[in-house]
């Protein structure tokens, strides 16, 4: 017997026993009560639309309205929060046709860009992601840290202080490539993500605001503590969370988090070599380096003008190809023939002048280049980006930027 055609529709409320089992099935969520509670907050929060096969749900796709920062500009971003397919539904087509929807649907709402936290990377490059800079996890003793101690007290923060945590998070330092999420209540299913192993401590500041938190699993007596959400509202609040780190020695032995951007951790721990190559190597500080997240630009124009150049202006006709050009889903890509000037300001018009340089990309190999990920001489030796050499030396000193990085807050 000839199975049913698949559906992709918008989620209803009824849906939510059937979204649990498949979540619980693929082990993106425990069995306990709060884990459930907190998936019907998430699904709440944006845009779902789910898969239906045999009349059951078998896939979905959950998406958050935020901002990522370009530099000092915040762009606004459609998050693609969740791409979900159960055990009986996989190859299907479903996971791929619910992610095109998502994205186009961020551009339809006005989105600059879209992101989302891979699982492979190859999959999203049909939809047109390109990979963001690298998130280095850092795992050392903090008996190793040399940094001062926090002269204010330090405070717990629980699960049930999720309000507080999303004002944290809403006005918290972000640097290049630091994205927000809209919702409030997308604090409190982070927060609820972490396992029953929960730690959560930071610093208030002297109206009394949260100020500062480093939350997570701590998986015994000893640790490691597993930091899943990490923020800071100002430099100084930084500072005292690294002290913070190093006042737990006498009982944690170990601590894992992720680099914060524009600092080197590695700066801060004793005699970091002779730990990582010493007889001590088993508990040496550990630093891997993985990409995590994918971005696509959506609207061309918003981030080009995001970039302000007061070098030499660079000039150049763009070709450009978007797989979501065919998608037949109302929003026909990026995909075609521009012109761009690097400078300050930056431009973008449809069509070529002629005359100029001429740069080959697919948009995920743009928005890499674009967001500084890497410089476009790179690219062009790894990804679906070509140019004459000068005009990629002249991009790569036009384009210079910090490596984009989404930390502490996975999405």
């Amino acid at each position: 017997m000839a199975a049913a055609p698949a559906e992709i529709r918008d989620y209803r409320p009824e849906d939510l026993p059937a979204v649990r089992r498949m979540w619980r099935e693929i082990h993106w969520i425990d069995d306990s009560d709060r884990m459930a509670d907190a998936l019907g907050v998430f699904m709440d929060l944006g845009r779902v639309r789910v898969g239906v096969l045999d009349g059951e749900v078998e896939a979905l796709s959950h998406r958050t309205p935020g901002a990522i920062r370009y530099d000092d500009v915040d762009l606004p971003l459609a998050a693609v929060t969740g791409v979900t397919t159960s055990t009986v539904g996989r190859n299907a087509g479903l996971a791929t046709r619910l992610t095109q929807e998502a994205v186009v649907g961020g551009a339809l709402d006005g989105a600059a860009v879209a992101a989302l936290g891979m699982f492979e990377q190859g999959f999203y490059d049909r939809v047109g992601m390109g990979s963001l800079g690298y998130t280095h996890t850092v795992r050392f003793d903090p008996a190793w840290l040399r940094v001062p101690r926090p002269s204010r007290p330090v405070v717990r923060v629980g699960r049930d202080d999720w309000a507080e945590v999303a004002d944290l998070l809403a006005r918290r330092v972000r640097r290049h490539g630091g994205v927000r999420l809209d919702p409030p209540e997308s604090a409190r299913t982070e927060l609820a993500w972490i396992e029953d192993t929960y730690l959560g401590l930071g610093f208030r500041d002297d109206a009394g605001r949260l100020s500062a938190l480093a939350a997570g699993r701590c998986a015994d007596e000893h640790g490691p503590w597993a930091v899943h959400v990490c923020a800071w509202a100002s430099d100084q609040d930084l500072a005292d969370l690294l002290g913070l780190f190093s006042t737990l020695s006498a009982q944690l032995h170990r601590i894992e988090v992720a680099e914060p951007p524009g600092l080197q951790l590695q700066d801060l721990i004793d005699r970091p070599i002779r730990r990582a190559e010493g007889p001590t190597a088993a508990t040496s500080p550990l630093i891997t380096s993985t990409s995590w997240y994918q971005a696509r630009i959506l609207d061309l124009e918003a981030c080009v003008a995001a970039r302000r150049w007061p070098g030499d202006p660079v000039t150049f006709d763009l070709v450009l190809t978007d797989p979501l050009r065919d998608a037949g889903l109302g929003w026909p890509g990026l995909a075609g023939e521009w012109s761009v000037t690097v400078g300050e300001p930056s431009t973008v018009v449809r069509g070529h002048r002629g005359g100029l340089p001429v740069l080959r990309a697919g948009v995920g190999a743009l928005t890499r280049m674009w967001f500084g990920v890497r410089p476009a001489s790179g690219l062009a030796l790894t990804t679906d980006l070509s140019g004459p050499p000068e005009l990629l030396a002249a991009l790569d000193r036009a384009l210079c930027l910090p490596a984009p990085v989404v930390p502490g807050l996975p999405f």
